[in-house]
């Protein structure tokens, strides 16, 4: 009984991982590139790049809380 709950663990803690990892990187790189983007269609280089990876990481670490949030308060 003890091992079964031990591979479901881990299979729960490496989702969890997966869905942390893509849910940072992926809102990050994306706020990156559609700043990129904007900033070559209004030439104003800096400023959509920033906006983007602030954006990003917001909506990354939101992204972070919405995954956790079900894993949590689960093991009594």
């Amino acid at each position: 009984m003890a091992k079964g709950n031990g591979k479901r663990n881990l299979w729960r803690s490496s989702v969890l991982v997966s869905a942390i990892l893509s849910s940072i990187v992926g809102s990050i790189v994306g706020g990156v590139l559609l700043g990129y983007w904007l900033d070559e269609q209004f030439d104003t280089m800096p400023l959509f790049v920033l906006i983007g990876l602030l954006m990003g990481i917001f909506a990354g670490f939101y992204g972070v809380v919405r995954a956790v949030k079900p894993f949590l308060g689960d093991d009594d």
